[in-house]
């Protein structure tokens, strides 16, 4: 399943929209207290066991989404958006967004290019295997 952050596909065409998908994660530091001989605390996680949990929240945020897409019948999510909000000390929701769709492959504006014989030079010429597309206007003429 191709997942974007754009409205659109390079090389494929959205055929129908099938709706909004989302996938929501609640994530927490790690806050642990402790009593040594009378004496209380807190131990924290380190900014990079951080870093990484929030990663791992956005990751399961998006593959929920992608479940919602697969299960409507989408081959793709345009428009994924993935926000993560503080919700309390420590307490974090990571949401992933977007717009289930159904694509097809929209056919190549360039034409294929083969060998051809020309006496007994050889060049590149065009081998038209498809028609291919082509602007006119009558404005210009």
């Amino acid at each position: 399943m191709k997942i974007t952050t754009t409205e659109t596909i390079a090389g494929r065409l959205v055929e129908d929209t099938l709706g909004v998908v989302r996938g929501t994660v609640l994530w927490s530091r790690r806050v642990m207290k402790y009593n040594h001989g009378g004496l209380r605390g807190l131990q924290y996680t380190t900014m990079d066991e951080m870093s990484d949990g929030l990663h791992e929240a956005k990751e399961q945020a998006e593959a929920k989404a992608k479940a919602q897409a697969k299960a409507l019948g989408a081959d793709a999510i345009i428009s994924m958006r993935i926000d993560v909000v503080e919700l309390s000390d420590g307490v974090f929701t990571a949401v992933a967004s977007g717009t289930a769709v159904q694509t097809c492959a929209l056919p190549s504006a360039m034409p294929a290019f083969g060998i051809a014989a020309n006496d007994d030079e050889f060049s590149s010429i065009p081998v038209f295997e498809r028609p291919s597309l082509r602007l006119v206007s009558n404005m210009m003429h």
